[in-house]
């Protein structure tokens, strides 16, 4: 029996960001392989900040329908209010998916069997009705701490625990999203951990030198790398203090990958503390497409990811898969994916002086990149479709 999966998920790549949680994606495309999917993926609009001129304009630029590789993805919009009506975005996002889930169950005559949740809140509240109100079976993704709200007393938290607690099943992208899942009541049966994967095809090992000729970065010039959204919470502002510390910018260029997003805007803050710490060797690049990346990992000396919380971050998965060491901070599945010594180091969170000095013993050694790439073989979206779809399989035999 083929499986019929709905996916929802507001975070998922759109045409005015194509690589907005494009991990979910490649999830969803290596399972549609052997299940029918459809994807509905709601785009939040801000009244409130557009009125004074302050909100995005970036639902203007995004279709009602488009189409993501080889899949249809609808993208109805839901209406966002600040502070303390936070708790209707849960309605609102349920009133706008309902309208394209019934036209697609409707017109199209797709009943799921399976639905599927790629975050918590507003999206698990909308899940929760649609498979509670239909007798299908429900599945969700926790893919961050920040997925929990950690830190705040609301009905959101209030709802997350109550939609999770009674979830089918919970995949957890790292042993310590698994733990704090757990700890809001899920039964520890019902929870399972599954990486995500790599995209084998286009990050790959390949020759340093002509990725840097590409790139137009001098041959003699060690060089680190961090991709990730400028917001505070990537960590961005961690390395270049640790570039500080490690006090070598005559030998060593640090490369910034990304852009503002929902989460917030770091880059005036990071361009100020650059400023202010005399740096000439920090470069934000800005964004880029995504499979352009790998040209970047390959040139880099090594990668790093200083952020304060992740799930399974995929730019630390595609850096390993091209052959590049990674110092990272111990959060999510770090520890899971790098071997501490042999593909990177592993570092504590918030702690500026062993960051720099694991980046400067990082660019000491001498590591097997071909080694590196070789681990990483296996581990791609194909890998983790096997995992998902054993699991839908499970969860339906109940």
């Amino acid at each position: 029996m083929t499986i019929n999966v709905l996916a929802l998920s507001s975070l998922f790549p759109n045409s005015a960001e194509p690589s907005y949680g494009v991990f979910v994606l490649n999830r969803l495309r290596a399972v549609r392989g052997r299940c029918n999917v459809r994807v509905v993926a709601p785009i939040p609009v801000y009244p409130v900040l557009n009125r004074f001129g302050r909100g995005s304009s970036r639902d203007s630029r995004i279709g009602q329908r488009e189409r993501r590789g080889d899949m249809d993805v609808d993208h109805p919009r839901f209406v966002v209010l600040p502070k303390v009506f936070k708790s209707l975005d849960a309605l609102s996002y349920l009133v706008s998916a309902l309208r394209i889930v019934r036209r697609i169950e409707t017109k199209e005559g797709f009943s799921a069997d399976v639905i599927d949740v790629h975050w918590t809140y507003p999206d698990v509240v909308t899940g929760y009705w649609l498979a509670r109100s239909r007798g299908k079976k429900l599945i969700v993704t926790v893919r961050g701490r920040e997925a929990f709200y950690p830190g705040a007393l609301s009905l959101r938290r209030l709802l997350i625990g109550y939609c999770l607690r009674r979830a089918d099943a919970v995949v957890a992208l790292s042993e310590e999203l698994k733990a704090l899942t757990v700890a809001v009541g899920v039964r520890p049966e019902r929870v399972r951990t599954i990486l995500n994967g790599v995209d084998g095809a286009n990050f790959t090992r390949a020759d340093a030198a002509a990725s840097r000729a590409r790139l137009g970065i001098e041959p003699g010039k060690k060089v680190l790398l961090s991709v990730g959204a400028l917001i505070e919470r990537k960590g961005h502002h961690r390395l270049v203090r640790a570039l500080e510390v490690l006090g070598r910018a005559s030998e060593v260029d640090l490369y910034i990958i990304g852009a503002p997003g929902p989460e917030g805007d770091a880059s005036g803050m990071l361009r100020r503390l650059i400023s202010d710490s005399g740096l000439r060797n920090v470069h934000l690049v800005g964004r880029i497409d995504h499979r352009a990346l790998a040209d970047w990992y390959r040139a880099a000396d090594v990668f790093c990811l200083a952020t304060a919380g992740e799930g399974c971050p995929n730019v630390v998965l595609e850096a390993l898969a091209c052959g590049t060491p990674v110092v990272a901070t111990d959060v999510g599945a770090i520890r899971e994916v790098i071997v501490d010594g042999v593909s990177g180091f592993v570092v504590p969170r918030g702690e500026t002086d062993r960051l720099a000095a694991a980046i400067g013993r990082a660019l000491e050694t001498a590591w097997d990149r071909a080694h590196i790439a070789q681990i990483m073989r296996g581990k791609g979206w194909e890998q983790c479709a096997d995992q998902v779809i054993q699991l839908y399989q499970s969860v339906l035999a109940t």
